[in-house]
């Protein structure tokens, strides 16, 4: 007994299942987290130590190697790459992909553990992160105080204190940050002249605030029977008493701290400004939990934000940066292409059968099909984003395919006479084969998938198993379902012998029918030649394959993009926020520009300022493009990051650009330096390159203090208390925390502003050595002027520069033959390498890694199709229709000017499982026809027009179901435009060329196989047979 037959004896159990199938789909729906990418797990584990006052040269020497040599032995590590900046050293460890990340981080500080003795003294404990881009913020706020009454230390006290606790407390809230702002400090600024005549040193004001700022427990003593806690208190109540600190001198008379210094309670030198329109603000950035809602944790958040609003009516709350809209937008679009799709698909069903019913018992799965999807996709974990969503937009017409074969040969045994469950049994088990062929088919088209290395193999991964889930859901309901509906909801037609292809569609399709008979006898009769026109095929093929260009993915198509601004090395903060407010204007002037969020400086790169620009509508970016680069093209060391997906980032990393060129050498930097500036001269002029820059920027102002370490140490001092003792009086050194009514503030020494330039006088002081004798800086220190790199790069410990730009107009497989051509050009120094990088480097290892994905796809469908055919010879030519529906894709990226990008790739492989499923029903019948006694050549002028229907409403069920994704409308509609196109291309000239040269190269290959055969009877017979029949004649 099959599954069909007990559907159709158990309606009610049938219609129970589909119907828990619906809730439980519908439950996991709504319960499924929104967003924008799959969930990718990198392999990377970054540590950042840092090192304050330090140049990146001795941030590379003390920090950086150390950690290089340590960390570049650790199991499963790809490769280790650095930056040290002035101040900290970043080295990011990238680990095969696959390898735990939580083994990866307790390997990684473990072994740093091991190496962070060796340190200079005053470098911090080094922070190890694992890098997650779940964690990236998904909303950002600008918090201004409208009334101009609140102090801006006030106003971030409120953000830290009231705000960011309320938040914290949302479901799904992960980490909160908060930047800008002023943050209080109580500021011991030291006189040079009165230390000097004082013979005070700045290590022992440090000091004195240490001891004198401080509780001390005594212990326990009991007094008439009770217990009583004893401790010295120190800590200072008023800011006041720190001027009455004495300071001990080696003139041994009594010196207060007001005596030498000017204590205030102000605030910290600003390091960075915080803009949203031109507005100073205080950002609170926000990220969510791991696995949560995107877009509900981002409401919720708004929501909160709104009271807070409310509650605070002086505050300015303005959205900076949204993540959840734009992914919102992608769901729902997702969604309305879903809808569309199965809506475009119905129509089909309704031409063809012309009859209301018909149509209700084909298409009503649809919706069960779909949300059950939900059900499965739940329970494994899986988020609604732009991949999944997509799958299960171009599987409506796929999914739908099933229930057609099956309902259209219940059909035809219903035109025929038999009565509505004989049809219903009859037919669903007559194409039983052919549909769990089809369905496996597709099942081995993604299974290799699994197998793609790298993050495009992460990426896509949920895309395959969205719709690989969706597919066997409908062999299931076409099993069940639509056999059980046919059986109950049609009567008894009475039967039409000759004629039974004269009604309903078969009718409307008469002359389709009467042309492709013709055709097909023609083609059968003509075999040799019909096969050359398929090797005529095949050559079109390869050579329209050379003329579509490449591309790595489309754009998403988002309102939000990014720009960087870099002055040159040495610019002061004030420099680039004058120059930053100018771009702000300008770009807030542009009319299709809403918001402009800005951060000028911060992390010590005071040279540095980002900008993320929100533009008023989704789609404009493209338009506005152009106008925007012209109107900043005045503006020096600006650029661009035009697709930005949802803006989760304000960088414009080199190394991510369109184009990177990575060169590296172990030897001399100075050759790589050399090397670096030809290659950027040699493109200079390359068509279509923007933002070309190099990573690294010399020219880095430097006043060095040079120690004379035999002098040093014959006076009892070293390099490092000479280096802290300059630290403390130009940077400044945190004594102790004032704290008062629950709030704190550090406590900070250093000397006064007008002071700190003067060097040479600060030469002048003296600072106590190892015997405790007080010895003039000037007697082991001199002061030299120099320059220095403003961050040394470095990748598997060889030196590195990054040469990068972004396109313009043009795509990147044209752009990197010119690219090529220029580079080769260039004269490399002995032991300098170039290697492709950025996007480029991207579209090589993932087409490979896809490429390689799909010969082992065509590899599986040979073993399902040799399995349910029980041949090893008839999957050749079921398979003939796989390199025709190339043909059909590249046709349709040439016209419509697409390029052949990822998502196209993608598209392809998807084609390798749908394109068989014409030839499955045409050979499938065809066998069933010789099973039965019928010649060969006949059998296939029968099978050809009966499967004519199914093949055209399968084809056109799955072209239209996709239409709406291949118009691309909506957000992201660009990126899932090219793989649509390519499929649907792909469809209508696999169908064409299936329907006449698969039923030519199926009477070949039995030709071949009957002639091996005879070859193969007579060598098997006897000798003297034949020669005695011949003498007989």
């Amino acid at each position: 007994m099959n599954i069909a037959n007990i559907s159709i004896r158990q309606p009610v159990l049938i219609t129970m299942v589909m119907l828990a199938l619906v809730v439980v789909g519908l439950l996991g729906f709504f319960r499924m987290p929104i967003n924008l990418y799959p969930d990718v797990s990198f392999p990377y584990i970054g540590v950042t130590t840092v090192y304050p006052g330090a140049s990146p040269a001795e941030v590379q020497r003390e920090i950086t190697k150390p950690l290089e040599e340590a960390l570049g032995s650790l199991n499963g590590v790809k490769k280790v790459k650095s930056t040290s900046n002035e101040n900290f050293s970043l080295v990011l460890i990238e680990f095969k992909m696959g390898y735990s990340t939580v083994r990866a981080a307790d390997d990684v500080r473990t072994r740093v553990a091991t190496v962070r003795g060796n340190f200079p003294r005053d470098v911090k404990d080094p922070i190890i992160q694992t890098f997650d881009p779940a964690s990236a913020p998904i909303l950002s706020f600008g918090i201004a105080d409208r009334s101009g009454q609140m102090q801006s230390d006030e106003l971030r006290r409120l953000v830290v204190d009231e705000i960011k606790p309320r938040l914290e407390r949302i479901d799904g809230v992960g980490d909160i940050s908060v930047a800008g702002g002023l943050i209080r400090e109580i500021q011991v600024d030291l006189n040079l002249d009165a230390l000097r005549a004082r013979r005070v040193t700045p290590q022992q004001v440090v000091a004195a605030i240490q001891m004198e700022n401080m509780n001390i427990p005594g212990g326990r003593l009991t007094d008439k029977d009770q217990s009583l806690l004893l401790r010295t208190p120190g800590d200072f109540q008023k800011i006041g008493e720190l001027n009455e600190i004495v300071i001990p001198n080696v003139q041994g008379a009594p010196v207060n701290l007001k005596d030498i210094a000017t204590v205030r309670d102000g605030f910290a030198e600003a390091q960075s400004y915080s803009r949203l329109n031109g507005e100073d603000s205080i950002v609170i950035s926000i990220r969510k939990r791991s696995g949560t809602n995107t877009v509900q944790v981002a409401e919720t958040v708004k929501e909160e934000m709104a009271h807070i609003g409310n509650e605070y009516p002086n505050l300015n709350l303005a959205v900076g940066q949204d993540d959840s809209d734009f992914t919102g937008k992608v769901a729902e679009d997702s969604i309305v292409d879903l809808i569309l799709g199965g809506i475009f698909a119905s129509l089909v069903v309704v031409f063809f059968f012309r009859d209301l019913r018909n149509t209700l018992v084909t298409v009503v799965g649809l919706p069960v099909i779909m949300i059950g999807s939900f059900a499965v996709m739940n329970a494994l974990g899986l988020s609604l984003n732009m991949m999944t969503l997509m799958a299960l937009a171009l599987a409506v017409g796929l999914v739908i395919d099933d229930a057609i074969v099956v309902r259209e040969n219940i059909f035809r045994h219903m035109e025929r006479g038999a009565t509505p469950k004989e049809a219903s049994s009859r037919g669903t088990n007559e194409v039983a084969l052919a549909v769990t062929a089809m369905t496996l088919t597709i099942v081995a088209v993604f299974l290799p998938i699994a197998f793609v290395t790298g993050l495009i193999g992460q990426f896509f991964r949920e895309f395959g198993l969205a719709i690989v889930i969706a597919v066997v859901i409908s062999m299931f309901e076409a099993f069940t379902l639509a056999p059980m509906l046919s059986a109950y909801l049609f009567k008894q037609r009475a039967s039409k012998p000759g004629h039974e292809h004269e009604e309903g569609a078969e009718a409307r399709l008469g002359w389709i029918d009467r042309g492709y008979r013709r055709l097909l006898g023609w083609t059968l009769k003509h075999k040799v030649v019909t096969a050359l026109g398929g090797v005529a095929t095949f050559l079109l093929i390869i050579g329209l394959a050379t003329t579509v260009e490449m591309a790595f993915l489309p754009m998403l198509g988002s309102h939000i993009f990014a720009a960087g601004l870099e002055l040159p090395p040495g610019a002061t903060l004030e420099q680039t926020d004058a120059q930053a407010r100018e771009i702000e204007t300008i770009l807030k002037s542009h009319p299709d520009v809403k918001d402009v969020f800005a951060i000028v400086g911060g992390e010590g790169k005071l040279e540095k300022a980002s900008f993320l620009i929100k533009m008023r509508e989704s789609g404009l970016l493209k338009r506005a493009e152009p106008s925007i680069r012209q109107s900043l093209a005045h503006i020096k060391g600006l650029t661009f990051t035009f697709d930005m997906g949802g803006g989760e980032s304000l960088e414009t990393d080199i190394a991510f650009r369109d184009v990177a060129l990575n060169l590296r050498t172990s030897g001399s930097f100075d050759d790589l330096d050399r090397a670096s500036q030809d290659v950027l001269a040699a493109l200079a002029d390359v068509p279509g390159l923007v933002d070309l820059e190099r990573s690294y920027k010399a020219g880095k102002p430097e006043m060095r203090i040079e120690v004379d370490r035999d002098r040093a140490a014959r006076m009892g001092l070293s390099t490092a208390s000479v280096g802290a003792t300059v630290r403390t009086l130009v940077n400044g050194e945190t004594a102790s925390r004032f704290r008062e009514s629950g709030r704190e503030a550090d406590i900070v020494v250093r000397l006064r502003k007008q002071d700190r330039n003067r060097l040479d006088e600060i030469l002048g002081l003296a600072i106590p050595s190892m015997t405790g004798q007080l010895v003039p800086l000037r007697s082991v220190a001199t002061i030299s002027t120099k320059t220095g790199p403003t961050a040394i790069e470095r990748e598997d410990r060889q030196s590195q520069i990054i040469i990068g730009a972004n396109l313009l107009n043009r795509t990147l497989s044209t752009a990197m033959e010119d690219v090529q051509a220029r580079v080769a050009r260039v004269q490399l120094p002995p032991g300098v390498t170039l290697k492709v990088g950025g996007d480029a480097e991207l579209m090589e290892e993932s087409f490979g890694s896809l490429a390689f994905s799909l010969l082992l796809s065509v590899v599986f469908i040979y073993m399902v199709l040799a399995s349910q055919f029980r041949s090893f010879t008839q999957p050749l030519v079921l398979m003939l229709a796989l390199p025709l529906s190339i043909l059909g894709a590249f046709l349709a990226l040439l016209i419509l000017q697409l390029p052949f990008d990822m998502t196209a790739m993608i598209g392809i492989i998807l084609l390798m499982g749908l394109v068989t499923k014409n030839s499955i029903l045409l050979i499938d019948f065809t066998n069933r026809l010789r099973e039965q006694g019928m010649e060969r050549d006949q059998a296939l002028l029968v099978a050809g027009p009966v499967r004519l229907r199914p093949i055209l409403m399968t084809t056109l069920a799955l072209i239209l179901g996709m239409l709406p994704v291949a118009l691309g409308l909506g957000a992201a509609g660009n990126f899932r435009t090219p793989m649509a196109v390519a499929v649907i291309g792909g469809l209508i000239t696999s169908t064409l060329l299936t329907l006449v040269l698969v039923p030519t190269a199926y009477g070949l290959l039995d030709s071949f196989i009957a002639w091996l055969k005879q070859l193969r009877a007579p060598a098997a017979k006897p000798v003297p047979i034949p020669v005695t029949e011949a003498e007989g004649e």
